[in-house]
């Protein structure tokens, strides 16, 4: 598995990594409900499409295993099987979010996260977690610390 494809021309995006191609349709839900703008600000993510079969059935920890040898690369969305089945079923979609930033090698412990670390969320929330993690405004491990008891972030908490 080739990720050069993930570094190379996609700076200060996140890549959305197709690992599931059983549905061009629900592939372009996916990309289209992901462009859609965050209800804060209408804020639109960052993000771009990476359809490569080199990646189909690709995991977070497979990423950070071949990341280690090209260096960090940052966040990575996988559109995965389980997204392609909600997009196709018209219910909510959710994304694989992928922590292979710089800190998660070095210091992992620190900031709770490791390489690979992933949860799952839905695609109306990337737009903020982005701009968060893009502006070191939160830290991966506060996305990842506050999934739903099924494992899908959805936003904070009404406090």
């Amino acid at each position: 598995m080739d990720l050069t494809r993930l570094v190379e021309g996609l700076e200060d995006t996140t890549p959305v990594v197709r690992t599931d191609f059983s549905d061009a349709v629900a592939w372009r839900r996916v990309l289209e409900r992901l462009a859609t703008p965050s209800s804060v600000e209408d804020y639109e993510p960052n993000v771009a499409p990476v359809e490569d079969r080199a990646f189909t059935s690709t995991t977070g920890e497979a990423l950070a295993e071949n990341a280690a040898s090209i260096g960090p690369i940052g966040y990575v969305l996988l559109a995965d099987e389980r997204s392609m089945t909600e997009a196709a079923a018209g219910t909510e979609i959710t994304v694989a979010y992928v922590d292979l930033s710089p800190y998660a090698f070095e210091d992992a412990e620190d900031f709770n996260t490791f390489p690979g670390r992933t949860f799952r969320c839905v695609v109306e929330e990337v737009a903020s977690i982005e701009a968060n993690l893009s502006i070191a405004n939160m830290d991966f491990h506060e996305f990842a610390d506050n999934v739903e008891a099924d494992g899908v972030f959805r936003g904070f908490p009404e406090e």
